[in-house]
């Protein structure tokens, strides 16, 4: 096995962690900023203090958080003056990073496999042809494990 796909396979297996871990945790109602510091009993102003900000800085941070329109720096830097730590990941909507990869290797082997056979019945050369599931799956298993750089267009 290539570095290259020992590198992959560990980044799978991370993110598959994370996705684990993350169908756990869903977002506070107010946010985290809000229910961190609701948790540890941390006022407002005490936290634009340790920020070095306004009270009202505060309050915007914790609007924007709810709005989605807080920057990860913010959001960073507002969890560390509360003795926290921002933890973040990217993962699959649903289901392992196989199966997003193996959802592509499908419909890049369906595409190519329609197009043969439209050459082929042109030729008349399709009788004794597997069904087009079979060879979409032995196709998209070789296309998941060669990768090629096309593999996402």
């Amino acid at each position: 096995m290539s570095v290259s796909r020992v590198k992959q396979r560990q980044a799978e297996g991370k993110i598959n962690q994370a996705a684990q871990v993350a169908q756990a945790l869903t977002k506070p109602v107010g946010g985290w900023i809000a229910t961190l510091q609701e948790t540890i009993g941390m006022s407002a102003p005490a936290l634009a203090g340790r920020l070095g900000v306004s009270r009202n800085s505060v309050y915007s941070s914790i609007q924007n958080e709810q709005a989605g329109t807080i920057s990860l720096n913010q959001l960073d830097k507002m969890a560390e003056a509360m003795g926290g730590k921002l933890v973040y990941a990217i993962i699959p909507r649903a289901g392992p990073v196989e199966e997003i990869v193996m959802t592509q290797a499908r419909k890049k082997a369906k595409r190519i496999i329609q197009r043969t056979r439209a050459h082929m019945a042109l030729e008349e050369q399709t009788e004794g042809l597997r069904s087009q599931e079979e060879m979409i799956e032995e196709l998209a298993s070789e296309l998941v494990r060669k990768r090629p750089k096309d593999f996402w267009k």
